[in-house]
């Protein structure tokens, strides 16, 4: 009878924490998806748009999600900038892929990074642009996407003629209201219509030796309620890294194209 009442007693200790658990708020993260991929967009029952985000920065980061036990939920229906205006303000836990830069650290704090990419410079195979340092851009006309970082090229957004995604940029140097646009290679070829411009002969693509390789973070607001997570995340990034879940996710997307942490 006592070893019955000891048991009884038990379960209820437990029942509140599984209530919990079962309960737990999801840490919301937003998403720069761009543009969506066909069929990626359906819609609820009231009609509300909604985009299936998925992508190489998602499964990784969802791994550690899932290795610290925590739920977590993506969301890529908001413009970039709104995202991360959103995430400063603390609407929004956190927002991914996000490169460092000085501004930007005086707004949010950082996760470790879990990618790093390698600088491009494109432009029209018919009109060569030349860049050896960061001084030549002044010599071009550039395009770039508006809540995108481009310190690591020594650039400023001020100075582009700036659009909403990757394929604003394309139409603007194949129409040549720009004579470049810098972006990572990795990211090009992964976006939804990268491939394809890649192929395209009217354009050439090259490495920028001098520009400092951007990595992806995750990040969120300044001293905010999220801050003290970052330990637990960095530790779960870490981990994912180390077992090859995060190879394993970059290769379904990138093939060959090796893996960087």
């Amino acid at each position: 009878m006592a070893k019955i009442v000891f048991v009884i007693f038990f379960c209820i200790l437990l029942s509140p924490l599984n209530s919990r658990a079962e309960g737990e708020r999801a840490t919301t993260i937003c998403v720069d998806v761009d543009p969506p991929a066909p069929g990626t967009i359906k819609r609820d029952a009231n009609g509300k748009k909604i985009i299936n985000v998925d992508g190489i920065s998602v499964e990784i980061v969802r791994a550690a999600f899932d290795h610290m036990g925590h739920k977590v939920e993506f969301s890529g229906d908001l413009p970039w900038n709104r995202c991360l205006r959103e995430v400063e303000l603390g609407n929004i836990d956190f927002a991914l892929g996000v490169y460092f830069d000085d501004d930007r650290a005086k707004i949010f704090d950082y996760s470790t990074h879990y990618s790093t990419l390698t600088p491009q410079l494109f432009y029209l195979s018919s009109k060569p642009v030349t860049i050896a340092q960061s001084a030549d851009f002044k010599n071009y006309r550039g395009c770039g996407i508006y809540g995108s970082s481009y310190a690591h090229y020594d650039l400023s957004p001020d100075g582009l003629d700036l659009g909403m995604d990757y394929d604003s940029l394309y139409r603007k140097l194949l129409n040549k209201r720009c004579d470049y646009f810098v972006e990572e290679w990795e990211a090009v070829f992964d976006s939804h219509s990268g491939k394809t411009f890649l192929s395209n002969p009217l354009v050439m693509h090259a490495p920028v030796p001098w520009a400092r390789s951007p990595a992806r973070h995750l990040v969120t607001a300044k001293n905010g309620v999220n801050s003290p997570m970052l330990t637990q995340i960095n530790a779960a990034l870490d981990h994912v890294i180390k077992t090859g879940i995060a190879e394993q996710a970059w290769k379904k997307s990138m093939g060959d194209i090796p893996y960087k942490p």
